[in-house]
């Protein structure tokens, strides 16, 4: 019988092989992970800071920690959330599906090997991006960041948290990716669920109840970044549930995706 540990090896390998050299993954995503959320906060901070310069024109509110790395946890982790979901998506079709069997007869080593690969790569990029910010905005801009920095509570909860957030959904993106096997649908449903669903679900009847079990919002905001929305199980109760649900997720989805395989 064959060592569970040495396919999931394999899958990783195979996904490093795969991925290597000048692919959509170190061409687009990577960079697109790193550099959109630094666009926008320097962006952002810019201008705020051109506003805080100019005396008696108009007041701007200076920014502390928990409010500095939002378009950090926001793109760097939904970017490569969604880009695992399409890696593994990718493996349904035709000219992959026999490879694939024939590699991994356990559909749930190659699954995971994904995760782990995407999910590492996701916490990286988060830790060095939130070092960057977290260091580079009080430096930079001091009349509005001054406040900011890295060695303060939040700053330290951060380092720890939105790696553990960014890997965590890459899981969650894997369980999607592994169910609906079309991978721009796969993207669509993701993005439906984060950037829609949760944020709306409290306009319907029941809906600030239903939203408290919403498995992104518990997670960002246990992160320690500011929202209007309370962790239902407080800080670090409702990142161990995002975790569970996305332990959940995958073992359903690839549960699921080997039933299909047994049936052909």
């Amino acid at each position: 019988m064959r060592n569970p540990l040495a396919d999931i090896g394999r899958g990783l390998a195979a996904e490093w092989t795969r991925t290597g050299g000048r692919g959509f993954l170190w061409l687009v995503a990577v960079p697109l992970t790193l550099g959109l959320p630094l666009l926008i906060t320097f962006g952002i901070a810019g201008v705020a800071e051109r506003f805080a310069a100019i005396p008696g024109q108009l007041q701007v509110t200076s920014v502390s920690t928990t409010n500095a790395v939002y378009w950090v946890i926001t793109f760097a982790t939904g970017i490569m959330m969604v880009t695992a979901a399409f890696a593994h998506a990718t493996r349904s079709r035709e000219n992959l599906r026999d490879l694939d069997a024939f590699l991994f007869p356990r559909i749930w080593t190659a699954a995971l090997a994904r995760w782990i690969f995407y999910g590492t790569l996701a916490a990286v990029c988060s830790l060095v991006l939130l070092v960057v910010v977290l260091t580079a905005l009080p430096a930079l801009f001091p009349l509005v960041y001054g406040e900011v920095s890295l060695g303060d509570p939040a700053g330290w909860r951060y380092l720890w948290t939105v790696p553990t957030y960014a890997f965590t959904a890459c899981g969650i993106g894997i369980a999607v990716g592994s169910v609906i096997r079309t991978p721009p649908a796969a993207i669509a449903v993701l993005l439906f669920w984060v950037y829609v669903a949760e944020n709306s679900i409290s306009l319907f009847p029941d809906g600030y109840t239903l939203q408290a079990y919403a498995p992104f919002l518990n997670a960002v905001a246990a992160t320690g970044q500011e929202l209007a929305f309370l962790p239902r199980f407080g800080r670090n109760g409702s990142l161990l549930y995002f975790v569970a649900v996305a332990v959940v997720l995958f073992t359903a989805a690839v549960t699921v995706a080997q039933w299909r395989r047994r049936r052909g």
